[in-house]
């Protein structure tokens, strides 16, 4: 059986990550909100996630802030 490879790329969490993966939120490529990691707008570098905020007029501080997270090749393809 093959292994799960995983990926970190960086994300932009919308609020404080729970311990327990439930409840954590995202930011989308849009600019909305999601539950869903899977969703969640993806970067390779921290300067890309922080342009990107720039770009949208996000504002970085304790509860939006840039930080990373671990994706399957299932995810990615999503």
């Amino acid at each position: 059986m093959p292994r799960k490879r995983t990926q970190t790329l960086f994300v932009l969490f919308a609020r404080p990550q729970q311990h327990a993966r439930s409840g954590t939120q995202y930011i989308t490529n849009d600019g909305s909100t999601t539950l869903s990691s899977s969703q969640a707008a993806r970067f390779w570098t921290f300067w890309d996630a922080k342009a990107f905020a720039e770009a949208n007029h996000i504002a970085l501080n304790p509860l939006t802030y840039i930080g990373r997270e671990d994706f399957t090749d299932f995810d990615m393809r999503g």
